[in-house]
Parts: C-alpha cells; sequence; structure tokens
C-alpha cells in the first residue's frame, strides 16, 4: 500500500473548491467576478446608501476616524453584500488619490455605488462563499464579510442555527419555521432524529474520515448542543484509564491538574449550556427547546427512577404529573411570572435563572432539578414606561378567566381601573388566553391544589388592589400634630382597595394602613409613631406592592425546586451554598441551562439595566476566558510555539463596575453613598463620586457645583492618588452641557448612558420593619408561608426589652447581593464544561424576514466571533495525550520504519516526512499532542485503510490454507459422488415413472374441481346480482331494525335542523327519504307484547266500525285475524314477564353454583342470556330508551375459535358414548348443531379471499366504467375484507406459533416401521423391558449393529416415561387439582372451577385406566385381532370460556326446538372399530383408517 496515495486521498477530502461556480455576464460574455460590498469605500459624493436607525447610542464625544468606519458599517443596508464591477470612473482633483482605482460597483439588489478604491473590495473566490455552508470554521478565507455574508444567506433560507466550530450561532427569525413536508423544526420526531444519530458516541466532535464531526449529517440544531452536552454527561464516567478518542474539550478542564486522576476515578463531569445575547435575540426561546429536548430524549431512559420520582409527589402531594413533566412547566410557570414585554422584546426576562437538570449517568434518566433565580426587576411591578407592559400574568388573569373569578377577586372593572398596569386599556390577546391555561396546567403539574390556585391568584389581585390607594393631606388633625410636619391619609374612594387587598391577603386594615401611614421610631427606650406625608405613604405602598409580588415570585420559585427535587437530593438553603452531598450509589450528575437577561440599552437606562449589563459583562468575561486566555495558556503549558491571538477584552469595564485593579468601582461607591438626606441628594452625591474617581479631573471641572463639590472633599488624599484619579477610566464617560444625572459606561457591546435617578434609593432598598412584619400576622397559612419565604423570622423583643423594633435607617444592598450571587453563578459555571449559544438579533423592529447587517455585524464584533473563529481554525482543536495517541497509530509504521525509533517523537517525524507536514499542522507538547482538525481526519482515514490492508492480507492467506483442504476433500468427493450418482439414476426412474402416474390422476381431479369452481363462480354472481336488484327495489332490505331505527332518528333530527334553519329544500328532500325509510322500519319493526296489543286494538277498532256499518262480508275476516292475533298473546309475553323470566334465570345460575353443578350452571347461564336477549329486542322494538345492555360477550372473534370450539364439542362426544352416557351425548350433540349453523356467520380464509378477489374485480370493472361512486363503495368494501382476512391470518398465526397445550399421545415406531401407542405406563414399562431383553441377547451373539439399533430404541423408549406418570404420581396432581378446585368454588370464580372440574375428571379417568392395567403375570403373546384405534388428543385448549361456549350452545338449542326435534341417541353411536391382523403390513392398516 502506497501511503502517498493515502496521504493524497484525505488531503482531497478536506480541499476546497477554488473558484466559484463560473457565471458570465450576459453583455460582455466575459466571467463575472463579485466582490463583497464595503460602505467604508464609498466616496463622499455618493449618496445612493440609505441609512438605517444607527445602532449605538450617539455619543456627545467627537467621532474619530475608526467611528466613522463603524458608523458606515452599521448603518449601511447593503453592508458586504455581492457586488460586481461596471467601469473605472473619474473623480474631482481634490478626491483623487494616487494609487486608488476608483470603480462604478452595481450591488445585487441593482444599487449603484462609487468606490474610492477597488483594491480595497474582498473578492468571493470560492463556492462556500456563494452557498452559505453551515459551519463557518470550514470558509476558506474567514473575514467579517464573510462570515455576514454566510449568516445572511443561511437566514433568508430560513436556516437560522450556524455552527462556528463547538459554538452555535442563533439568529431569531421571529417567526415559526417547518421544514420543507411541513414539519416543525422542533417536532418530537426532529428530537429523536438528532438524539439517534449521535447516540452512542462520547459526546464531543470526534472527526470522521471526511473531516466533518459525526453529527454534521443533520443541520445545525439547537439540538446537537444539548445532545452534545448529554453525551459528554454520561460517557464522563470512564470505564477505561485511557480515551480512546481524541478530545476537543474546554481547556480549562484539561489544565486542571486532577484532570487524569478524575479519570480514573470516574468522577462525572457537569455540563452547562450558555445562552448569552442581547434582549430580544431568543434566549428564552433557546432555552425552553433545550429543556423540551433533554426531556423528551430522557423520558424512556430513566422509567426508574422516574417512577420513584412519581411515588414520592404522590405521596407528598397527590396526583402529581412526571418529572419530566414538571421540569417542562416549571419555564412557562416562571416565565408567566417573571417576563413582560419590552421594546425591544415581546417575552422578555425580568430576572435570570441558572436551571440545573440532574441526570443519572447510568440510566441516562432525568432524576431532579434545580432553579436559582436573580434580580426580579421589581420597579415593573409599579411603574412601566409607554409601550411596555407589566408581568405577563396579569394581563392573562384579565383575559382568560371567567367573570365569576374576576368578580370574586375585585377585577370585574378591567385593566384600565388599575394604576399597575398604567390605566391603560388593551385588548384581550389569544397568546395571554393560551398563556393561562398552560400556566394554570403547570400550576396543577408542580402539585398545587385547587384552593393553592386561587390563593395565588388572590395575592396577584392584591398587588392590584394595594396600587389604587391613593392618600391625601389630613387637615382634620393639624392641631395634634402641628410640629410633626404634613400628615397623610387613605382617601375615601380608595378604602374599598384597601379592603379588598386585606381580605385577599388576609391582614388586617388597621394594620397595613398603620404601617403605610407612620414609621416608627424608637429613642431613649420609647416608641415614637412618625406619620408620613403623601409621597412617603406613595412609596410605603409601591413598596408593600413589591414586597408581596417578590415573596410570591420566590415562594413559587421555592416550590417547584421542591416539586423537582429528586427522591435522595437535598435543597440548598437559600445564599447559594452547595446542598450537603448525600451518597448515591449511581453517579449523577447535571447540565446546567443559563437564561439571563441580554444586553439592554434604552434611552432611560436605570439601576436595572446596570445590574442587568453588569451579568453580561461577567457572561463575557467567562467566554473569553475559556475561548481564549485558558486556551492559549494551556498552549503555554504544554510548549507549544504559539503565536497569541489579541481579543476585546472586558476585564477593564467589570474592574470599573465591580471594583479590582486599584479602583473602588461603581457598585461599591454606591454602597457607600446610602447615608442620610433625600433620595435626590443622594443620587446627587453617588454621581458626583463617580465622575470624581473615574472620570478624571479635567471632567468633574465640566460638571455642576455638585462635582465641584465633590472633588473638594477628596483633595486630602495623597499625591498618588490623586494623580490616579486625574486619569479618566478608559470605560467611562462623563456627559457633557451639565447633564448632572447621567453617566456613560463603554461595555463589550457599546455604549449605554445611565441615569442615576433612583439608584441609591434601589441599592438600599429601604423597607421598613412595619411592611416586613405585616406576613406573620396573617390569618391565611398561604400568606404566612409566602412571606416567610423571603423574611427571615425575628423576635418580638429585641435583647433591650424593647418592644417594637425601630425601623433600620440602612437597608442590605441589592448590587452586593447581586454581585455575591453572580460570583457563585460563575463559579457553578466555571465546574462545568460549558457549551456556547450565540443568539443574534436580526433587526430592531422585531420583524421577520429583515436581516439588518449592520445591526448583525456589531453583535458579532461585540460578541468576539471573529477572534473565536480565528482561534479555532489556527488552534489545535483537538488534542491527545501521548500514549493513547501511539497505541491507535503506530501501526501506520513499517516494521523497518519501527525498528529505528520508539515513542511518539519519532512517529511523528516519520509521518510527517511522509505526508511532507510542518510543525504548523500538530506540534508535541509535554503530556498531549496538538492537532489540526484536517490532519486528525486524515490519520484516521490512514489508519482504517491499514487496518483494511491487514484484514485482506490475513485473509488471502487463510484462503490458501482453505484451499488446499478442499483440494483433499473434492477427491474423495468425487469418488463418493460417481457411487451416488448411479443409484439416484435408479431412483430417479422410478420416481419419474410414478410422478406421471400421479400427474395424470392429480390432472383429471383438477379439471374436475375447476369446472365445479367455474359453476360455484357462476352461482355467486348470480346470487350477487341478485342482492343488487333487490338493493335497487328496496335500499333497505340488508338493514335490521335496530339500523334502521338509528338511521330514522337522524334523519328526523336532520329534518328538525333544516327547518330551524329555514332551509326548505332540504327539508322537502328529507321528508321524501323519511317517508320509505319509515315504511320500512314498521314492516321490520319485530312483534313484541305492546306492538300486538296495539294491533289487536286497530283491528278491533275496524271490526267494530265494519258492525256498526252493517257491513258484515268484512266483519269474518277481520274476526278471524283478530282471534289470532289473540293466540299469539300466549308466545309473546310482555316487557315485566320477560324481566321475571331473567330473574328466575339469575336465581337459578346462583342455585347450580352453589350446588356445584357446572354443567346445569351452564345451561342456567344459557336460559340467562336468551332471557336477557328476549328483553333487549322487545324493548328495543318498543322504543324504551332505557334498554340493558348486553353483557354477554362475542364468543367467537374467528373461524379457527369456531372450529377449536367445535373440535372440543366432537371430543366431548366422543367420549360420553365410550362411557355410555347417552343424555350428555344428546346436550353435547345439540350443542355441535348450533356451533356448526355459526359457521356461514364466521367465514374462513378461503372464502374471505375469495371474496376479495370478487370484490377487486368488480371495483376494478367500475374503474375501468368510470363509475366511480361505486368504485369507492367497493373500495371501502375492500378494504374491510383485507382488514378482515388480515386479522384472521394473524390469529391462525397465532394458534401455529402458540405452543400447544395438548398432552401428546405417546408412541413409538419400532424397527419394522409399526407404531404403538402407549396409554398406560405398564404398556410402556412391558416395551422397555422386551427391548432391554433383546438388547442383552444381541450382546451375547455379539451383533453389535443390532445392539445399538435396540439400544437407540431403549432410550426413546425411556424418554417417554415422563408422559405416562405412575399411579402415585396421578393421584398427587389428582389431590392439588381437587384442592384448586375447592378453593376456586369459595372464591366464587365458577368459569375456573369448571376448567378445573374437567381436569380432575381427567385425571381420575387416567388413574383408573392405571390402575386397571396394574402389572399382571406375563401371558404368552395372542395372536388375536388388534383393534387399532386412531390417536385422540388429551386435551383441548378451550380459547373460550367453557361456560360461555354452553350458554351459546344452550341458546342455540333453544332457539332451535321449535323447529326441530332431537336426533335419537342411536345415530350419535359410533360405527364399529376398525381390526387388523398381527401380520397385516402398514401400508393396509393405513388404508383401513383412510
Amino acid at each position: 500500500m502506497q501511503y502517498s496515495s493515502l496521504n493524497n486521498t484525505a488531503m482531497a477530502l478536506r480541499t476546497p473548491g477554488k473558484a466559484a461556480a463560473g457565471t458570465v455576464d450576459v453583455v460582455t460574455g466575459k466571467a463575472k467576478v463579485e466582490y463583497f460590498f464595503d460602505p467604508t469605500l464609498v466616496l463622499e459624493s455618493d449618496s445612493n446608501d440609505s441609512a438605517l436607525t444607527p445602532a449605538r447610542t450617539p455619543s456627545k464625544r467627537k467621532a474619530t476616524a475608526d467611528e466613522n468606519d463603524d458608523s458606515a458599517l452599521f448603518t449601511s443596508k447593503h453592508l458586504f453584500m455581492p457586488c460586481s464591477i461596471v467601469k473605472e470612473i473619474e473623480v474631482d482633483e481634490d478626491e483623487k488619490v494616487e494609487g486608488e482605482v476608483p470603480v462604478l460597483v452595481k450591488t445585487s439588489d441593482g444599487q449603484l455605488h462609487k468606490i474610492r478604491d477597488k483594491s480595497g473590495l474582498t473578492q468571493l473566490v470560492a463556492p462556500d462563499d456563494y452557498a452559505g455552508i453551515p459551519d463557518v470554521l470550514h470558509l476558506p478565507n474567514v473575514t467579517e464579510a464573510s462570515l455576514l455574508h454566510a449568516l445572511r444567506v443561511r437566514y433568508n433560507r430560513d436556516e437560522i442555527y450556524t455552527s462556528a466550530g463547538p459554538i452555535l450561532m442563533s439568529v431569531n427569525p421571529y417567526k415559526s419555521i417547518t421544514l420543507p413536508g411541513g414539519e416543525d423544526i422542533y417536532s418530537d420526531a426532529r428530537m429523536l432524529l438528532y438524539r439517534n444519530s449521535t447516540k452512542g458516541m462520547a459526546g464531543l466532535e470526534t472527526p470522521s474520515k471526511n473531516g466533518a464531526a459525526n453529527d454534521k449529517a443533520l443541520p445545525c440544531h439547537l439540538f446537537q448542543v444539548a445532545d452534545r452536552a448529554l453525551n459528554s454527561l454520561l460517557s464522563s464516567v470512564m470505564t477505561t484509564e485511557i480515551e480512546p478518542h481524541m478530545e476537543e474539550e474546554d481547556a480549562m478542564i484539561m489544565m486542571e491538574k486532577d484532570h487524569d486522576q478524575k479519570r480514573k476515578n470516574h468522577v462525572v463531569r457537569n455540563q452547562s449550556v450558555i445562552i448569552s445575547g442581547e434582549s430580544g435575540a431568543g434566549k428564552t426561546e433557546a432555552t425552553k427547546k433545550i429543556m423540551q429536548y433533554l426531556a423528551r430524549v430522557t423520558k424512556v431512559k430513566g422509567t426508574a427512577d422516574n417512577n420513584k420520582n412519581k411515588e414520592l409527589g404522590e405521596a407528598k402531594k397527590g396526583a402529581m404529573a412526571s418529572l419530566e413533566d414538571r421540569v417542562l412547566s416549571s419555564n412557562p410557570l416562571l416565565e408567566s411570572f417573571g417576563n413582560a414585554r419590552t421594546l425591544k422584546n415581546d417575552n422578555s426576562s425580568r430576572f435570570g435563572k441558572f436551571i440545573k437538570i440532574s441526570f443519572n449517568t447510568k440510566t441516562g434518566g432525568i432524576v431532579g432539578a434545580t432553579i436559582s433565580n436573580y434580580l426580579l426587576e421589581k420597579t415593573r411591578i409599579t411603574t412601566q414606561i409607554e409601550g411596555e407592559r407589566n408581568y405577563h400574568i396579569f394581563y392573562q388573569l384579565f383575559s382568560a378567566a371567567d367573570e365569576a373569578t374576576l368578580q370574586k377577586f375585585g377585577l370585574e372593572n378591567g385593566i384600565a381601573n388599575f394604576r399597575y398596569l398604567g390605566n391603560r386599556a388593551t385588548l384581550k390577546s389569544r397568546r395571554d388566553v393560551s398563556g393561562f391555561a398552560e400556566t394554570m396546567a403547570c400550576l396543577s403539574q408542580i402539585g398545587l391544589s385547587d384552593s393553592e390556585k386561587d390563593d395565588v391568584l388572590g395575592i396577584i389581585a392584591a398587588v392590584l388592589h394595594i396600587g389604587n390607594i391613593d392618600f391625601e393631606l389630613d387637615k382634620g388633625d393639624d392641631e395634634d400634630h402641628s410640629g410633626a410636619g404634613e400628615k397623610a391619609k387613605i382617601t375615601a374612594s380608595s378604602e374599598a382597595n384597601l379592603k379588598r387587598a386585606c381580605a385577599l391577603l388576609g391582614l388586617e386594615e388597621a394594620s397595613v394602613s398603620e404601617a403605610m401611614l407612620t414609621k416608627l421610631l424608637s429613642v431613649g427606650g420609647k416608641t415614637i409613631h412618625k406619620p408620613q406625608d403623601v409621597a412617603q405613604a406613595c412609596d410605603k405602598r409601591d413598596a408593600l406592592a413589591k414586597l408581596v409580588y417578590s415573596s410570591l415570585f420566590t415562594w413559587m420559585v421555592s416550590k417547584v425546586n421542591s416539586t423537582l427535587a429528586s427522591h435522595d437530593a437535598v435543597i440548598a438553603e437559600p445564599g447559594f451554598s452547595p446542598p450537603p452531598v448525600k451518597y448515591n450509589p449511581d453517579p449523577t450528575g447535571f447540565i446546567g441551562v443559563l437564561d439571563i437577561y441580554g444586553f439592554e440599552n434604552f434611552d432611560t437606562n436605570g439601576f436595572e439595566q446596570l445590574l442587568i449589563n453588569y451579568a453580561n459583562e461577567k457572561l463575557q468575561r467567562h467566554f473569553n476566558r475559556h475561548l481564549f486566555e485558558v486556551e492559549q495558556n494551556l498552549y503555554s503549558s504544554e510548549g507549544v510555539d504559539w503565536t497569541y491571538i489579541s481579543f476585546n477584552d472586558n476585564k477593564p469595564c467589570l474592574e470599573l463596575i465591580e471594583g479590582g485593579g486599584g479602583n473602588v468601582g461603581i457598585l461599591s461607591t454606591l454602597d457607600d453613598c446610602g447615608g442620610m438626606g433625600t433620595a435626590a441628594e443622594r443620587d446627587v452625591n453617588f454621581l458626583a463620586q463617580i465622575h470624581q474617581k473615574f472620570g478624571g479631573s479635567k471632567g468633574a471641572s465640566n460638571g455642576n457645583s455638585s462635582v465641584a463639590h465633590g472633588k473638594k472633599k477628596k483633595k486630602k488624599k495623597s499625591t498618588s492618588s490623586s494623580q490616579k484619579e486625574d486619569e479618566a477610566h478608559q470605560n467611562f464617560i462623563m456627559p457633557k452641557f451639565r447633564q448632572d444625572r447621567e453617566f456613560i459606561v463603554i461595555h463589550y457591546a457599546g455604549e449605554v448612558r445611565y441615569t442615576v435617578t433612583g439608584f441609591v434609593e434601589k441599592n438600599v432598598e429601604t423597607l421598613s420593619n412595619e411592611l416586613k412584619d405585616l406576613g406573620a400576622s396573617s390569618t391565611k397559612t398561604f400568606t404566612v408561608g409566602m412571606f416567610a419565604t423571603t423574611t427571615p423570622p425575628s423576635p418580638s423583643h429585641d435583647t433591650t426589652g424593647t418592644p417594637a423594633r425601630r425601623s433600620t435607617i440602612r437597608g442590605v444592598s441589592v448590587a452586593s447581593q447581586f454581585r455575591t450571587s453572580l460570583q457563585m453563578l460563575v463559579m457553578d459555571l466555571e465546574c462545568t464544561q460549558p457549551h456556547y449559544v450565540r443568539c443574534i438579533k436580526p433587526n430592531t423592529m422585531k420583524a421577520p424576514n429583515a436581516f439588518e447587517s449592520g445591526e448583525v455585524l456589531r453583535q458579532l464584533r461585540y460578541a468576539g466571533m471573529m477572534e473565536t473563529i480565528r482561534i479555532r481554525r489556527e488552534g489545535y482543536a483537538l488534542r491527545e495525550e501521548h500514549e493513547s495517541f501511539y497505541k491507535r497509530f503506530h501501526l501506520l509504521l513499517s516494521s523497518a520504519e519501527a525498528k529505528k525509533g520508539d515513542g511518539i517523537s519519532h512517529l511523528v517525524k516519520v509521518l510527517s516526512k511522509r505526508l511532507n507536514l510542518t510543525d504548523a499542522e500538530w506540534q508535541i507538547g509535554h503530556t498531549k499532542i496538538f492537532l489540526k482538525r484536517e490532519l486528525a481526519s486524515k490519520l484516521e482515514f490512514l489508519a482504517h485503510l491499514r487496518v483494511h490492508i491487514a484484514a485482506r492480507i490475513v485473509g488471502r492467506f487463510g484462503r490458501r490454507v482453505a484451499q488446499h483442504r478442499a483440494s483433499k476433500l473434492l477427491t474423495s468427493w468425487g469418488r463418493f459422488r460417481v457411487f451416488v450418482l448411479r443409484k439416484n439414476r435408479k431412483i430417479a426412474a422410478i420416481n419419474k415413472i410414478s410422478s406421471t402416474f400421479r400427474m395424470h390422476k392429480e390432472r383429471k381431479a383438477y379439471r374436475s374441481v375447476l369446472a365445479c369452481t367455474i359453476r360455484l363462480q357462476c352461482l355467486g354472481r348470480k346470487v350477487v346480482a341478485r342482492e343488487r336488484v333487490r338493493k335497487l327495489r328496496d335500499p333497505y332490505w340488508d338493514k335490521t331494525f335496530k339500523e334502521l331505527d338509528v338511521l330514522y332518528k337522524e334523519m328526523l333530527s336532520q329534518l328538525d335542523k333544516a327547518a330551524c334553519a329555514k332551509d326548505f329544500k332540504a327539508a322537502a328532500d328529507l321528508e321524501k327519504k323519511i317517508a320509505p325509510l319509515k315504511e320500512a322500519l314498521e314492516l321490520k319493526r319485530p312483534l313484541t307484547r305492546s306492538v300486538l296489543e296495539r294491533r289487536i286494538s286497530e283491528v278491533q277498532t275496524l271490526l267494530d266500525d265494519a258492525v256498526a256499518r252493517k257491513a258484515f262480508q268484512e266483519c269474518a275476516p277481520l274476526q278471524d285475524k283478530l282471534e289470532g292475533l289473540v293466540k299469539q298473546r300466549v308466545d309473546l309475553p310482555t316487557i315485566e314477564e320477560l324481566r321475571e323470566a331473567v330473574r328466575l334465570a339469575e336465581e337459578e345460575v346462583a342455585n347450580a353454583a352453589v350446588r356445584r353443578d357446572f354443567t346445569g350452571a351452564a345451561t342456567a347461564q344459557a336460559a340467562l342470556d336468551k332471557a336477557n336477549e328476549r328483553l333487549e329486542d322487545a324493548m328495543v322494538s318498543e322504543g324504551d330508551d332505557a334498554k340493558e345492555e348486553d353483557s354477554t360477550p362475542c364468543k367467537f372473534q374467528s373461524r379457527a375459535d369456531l372450529e377449536e370450539a367445535i373440535t372440543e364439542v366432537s371430543k366431548r362426544i366422543n367420549y360420553a358414548i365410550e362411557k355410555k352416557e347417552f343424555n350428555k351425548a344428546t346436550e353435547y350433540q345439540t350443542e355441535l348443531d348450533e356451533l356448526e349453523k355459526l359457521r356461514p356467520t364466521l367465514p374462513s380464509i378461503d372464502e374471505l379471499e375469495a371474496r376479495l378477489k370478487e370484490v377487486t374485480s368488480m371495483m376494478n370493472e367500475a374503474i375501468k366504467n368510470k363509475n366511480f361512486k361505486d368504485a369507492d363503495a367497493l373500495h371501502k368494501d375492500v378494504d374491510d375484507l383485507e382488514k378482515k382476512l388480515e386479522e384472521e391470518r394473524s390469529k391462525m398465526a397465532l394458534e401455529e406459533n402458540e405452543p400447544s397445550s395438548q398432552e401428546s399421545v405417546p408412541t413409538f415406531t419400532n424397527q419394522t416401521g409399526d407404531t404403538i401407542i402407549f396409554d398406560n405406563r405398564h404398556k410402556l414399562v412391558e416395551e422397555i423391558n422386551r427391548y432391554k431383553a433383546l438388547l442383552q441377547s444381541a450382546l451375547d451373539a455379539k451383533k453389535f449393529k443390532d445392539a445399538s439399533r435396540h439400544q437407540q430404541s431403549l432410550d426413546k423408549l425411556e424418554a417417554l416415561k415422563s408422559m405416562l406418570p405412575t399411579a402415585e404420581e396421578l393421584g398427587e396432581q389428582l389431590t392439588k387439582k381437587k384442592a384448586e378446585m375447592n378453593n376456586a368454588i369459595q372464591n366464587k370464580d365458577f368459569e375456573n372451577a369448571e376448567k378445573l372440574n374437567e381436569e380432575v375428571e381427567t385425571l381420575e379417568r387416567k388413574l383408573e385406566e392405571e390402575r386397571k392395567h396394574a402389572p399382571v403375570p406375563k401371558q404368552k403373546v395372542s395372536s388375536a385381532p388388534v383393534v387399532i384405534k386412531a390417536p385422540i388428543k388429551a386435551a383441548f385448549k378451550d380459547r373460550t370460556n367453557s361456560i360461555d361456549i354452553a350458554k351459546a350452545a344452550a341458546k342455540a338449542a333453544k332457539s332451535a326446538a321449535p323447529l326441530r326435534k332431537m336426533r335419537p341417541v342411536s345415530k350419535l353411536r359410533p360405527k364399529a372399530p376398525l381390526t387388523a391382523r398381527s401380520n397385516n403390513t402398514v401400508l393396509a392398516v393405513t388404508q383401513m383408517l383412510a
């Protein structure tokens, strides 16, 4: 094998095309060359390119040249679109630059532009530049232009997912996307498709021989990321010390010191899916789809664990959904309470959540989940800007709740009457209606009862009523509070809202009113009630509403966590501390899905936006560390020669916000500004301090007086610190024009202008103790538990003995809490292997099919995607340990090369020389070898070919050995074959003669059968034609009375509807159809007592009328008819008489069961069924809708069951005749006759096939004649016949495949060909003794061949002993069966008792036979004639209930009793047995039996 050819093959697999598909200009006829349009090269005189809305917040600074270029890029709608050069142009001298060639270009949409220099354009050089490939790492030339164009092309094709190696980029389509076949891209079938495509993989992208990952056969999708995380989690518990594949995993995990030790100890490697992007980019939707995928693909795996969790949940809360359903229910539930509509996103997450889904790595099933929430936006509860909404749950309640529910909670006035909903009337939305139904379903799935759900809705309504509480100045109590300032009071119009809110929360009105209108201060051991003014009271009212709603949200998260917790897990305490580790024999791990608010930049940005953007900076820093810093540090630690790649590091911005690098940080400064003074004064003080610290002295001097004042206070610092403050922070900008309430921070995603109004107040969250203590005083248990989740219990007296606690001056810092929780989140992410999903917002209008190139490019730049792609392309994506790599690829060395050296260095040296490789394609580290993706694919392919060649060599050697052995075998075989051929010629001649005779015989029989068949077909067609004619004459002839009755009622109903709809034409048509239907109904109405009486009354009326008219000629026939009808009264009992007959039959069945008379019980049951049937027919005929349902099931489902029952009854007849029990034989014969009558109702397979063939030919004839109406009806008949035929065949196959429960009769064929039937153990023992004597005689005579045949026969006879038990064994079986029968009778299981009784009778019969043939002295063999009987099968497996067969037989016997007489017993006696002599041949005996 030539290794160079292998190298060329592998290289061909990964070499891209050199040029695009040739396109020709239709005007010039030349090859058309296209470039990426660059707006920065457009001449200033050209104004064709219209600008869009700038993507970045405009700054007051003077724009630099780079910023001007960025502005041109971000605002151009033709950004990097394909364009072609039209011609070179001339420009003015002042615009002309030496060396530049101005040209006129035309973009793909037909726009013309003047370009400064054509050399600055980037050419589209490969087909991949046009196609938009799924993985941008495989682009021949990765630039911003090619990357953006690839995303644009795929977005226009509705391919919203694009890979950049392991990173998935998702562009929000703002619409639902379906595949060409109409299937949704998130359907269950697609989930299983992606799961099955990678099942069994290690979870990492192991390269295949074509250079692509194994899971790249399917389009890029979120499911690939989720599946990769799941596979990585399940495969992390390694079973070998060395992994058999190359790794492409997180460099952070690779650099851990105890990494190898963890592999050996099988420690689970937790995973995380980090979904990032700006607000409106689709992060929340991506989170839902990933959770749906994980729940769907693991639902079958974790059956055992899910059953345990389900049992635990049912024990706690009653009926509860499965664990997977509860995990999925948590997401829409928290969306309803934590998501809202903003200007950029209709479903924006106003809180962050990190969902840990725990898996059992042994079974692969979900065993639990926990949710951590971060920073719920409380300000939205009380205020929203124009165009935004409050949380979804408020609008869902108004849109979907019924009037009774709204009145129950006092919400019947609508949305416009509530302050917290903006007093804006909105229309009901279908999304809100469906969202409310889904929310209620989710509450049920997590185990909430109906009363708890009402409590939740009551809390929501209470928040709205609190917002409608108004305050006014109290002027009537000025004398008592003359020195206390203004005092507020609740207006009279809003007291109803206060009362309703207190009722819903279970609080006292006085307590709530006092908490909002006063403030408790403790001075010198005395408590002072300080009244609040109107503004302060409004603040406390809003604080109470925020407290109530945030407590409900926290309780909801806690409730979800308690229902999702594993049965052996311990829920962590608040504060983000890890839960205690509990031993679990099955290793468990988790996949964390992070869905946190995206980067936000509004016209007015407040405290919440600062924290949200701070969280995004933290996640971007985590992304940079794992993709850039840690990856490149790994190269350095391994000693790999590597050129450092620069990237957009956001570390300075993080230090500006949270501190570090010698700076205090904005958040720390904000914590220090919570002193005395009004909220406005504290905000101004905070702004002055951050201007002083981060804006520099020059910027501070340009500020207002407050800033200058702050600067004077800092002059006491050291000189070094003053010099440091003089330097402005690179990410901090002070606005000009004296805008003293704003500052600008340069984030990784752009500049954001923050307004400090309310910063300090929101950070301190001054919530008085009076409001905090209200929850504990509630009369509702639900409210108390809800407040307990956020407010820790505190004693009513402090250590000083003060009766009431005074309000704290300074609250807990929200920024500190958020920073701590965010740090804990980052610590959790650092311990996992991350998988990144970058969500991209295609436009700012939330419109589908709109791709704003500038907006997308801005997000790609700030996300660092170009640097990410570069490090993935230029870096070494695959790495493997030295020992593992050498074991897998040393086979590529020849024997001579292997002797020259050993080790990884020698292997790399030889392969590099052979494949013409450089150090840029792979390098050897201290412990690992690093490879490019393409080289790894090539080596895998070469190793595969090497193994294939070795296998062919081994196979060639094996074939040589086989040929040598075969040559010897063929020689001996040829000699034997000559002998066999001669013998076969004789046999063939004999067979030819016999076959010719049989052929003539069968041909004669076939012709006879063919003639009969043709005659039968003629008769069959005659019957079909007759039925068709009858159908044409009377369309209702084949329908029963019940069917006609149902049809009559349906047509009457249709007539009523037509009359109500005033459709008189349809009503007239229906009346025409009803008339003949009614006549047919009356003709087929069964004759019952009530119908008979009605007819007697009619005839009597006619008779009386004839007498009155003296028409005596008419009286005679009427009198005869009347007398005939009166005589029929005896045969037609009334409904009451029939019911009495049913009752008597039921009593007879019960009495027979008590007497253990099972035969009598079967007969009584048949009588009961007959009585029920007559009662039902009578009630149907009389139109009684309250008829009883027929409890008698269908006796036979197929022809096979019927034939089986007929065979069983025939056996009973033979047995009864043998025992001379002719009474039973007569009953059984009647039963057999009735069963045989059922054969026409259950056609056989042959009959069904004949019928199917006939109907199919009729259908084809109808189609040929274009009679499509009849063809459609015949097609339905064909479908029904095919279905019946398939069912019959399946049942026959099931009967053939089922192991027969019948006892086979022991038979033995001796050496002369005679068959011996053993009906008892004694006869078998005699035959065994006879063969033993023959064996001994043969041994004595040294006839060993005869002895061998005797020994084989003896072994067969010995094997038959198990089929003929001894008398003792039969006695034991009889005792056991009798005990089971008595037990069944005590349990009133008469069906089983009947079966056991039959088995007892069989055992008694066998025992009697065995005792009859007890051992006696040997006698001489008599030459008397031997009676030969055909073997009778022992027990018949009754598929139907034996009592049911008796019921059917008795019912049929009663119905046929008036029509015929019983057959005499003499006709049931068997014929004389066939006799044969001992010297008769087997052929003679067979002919006698035939």
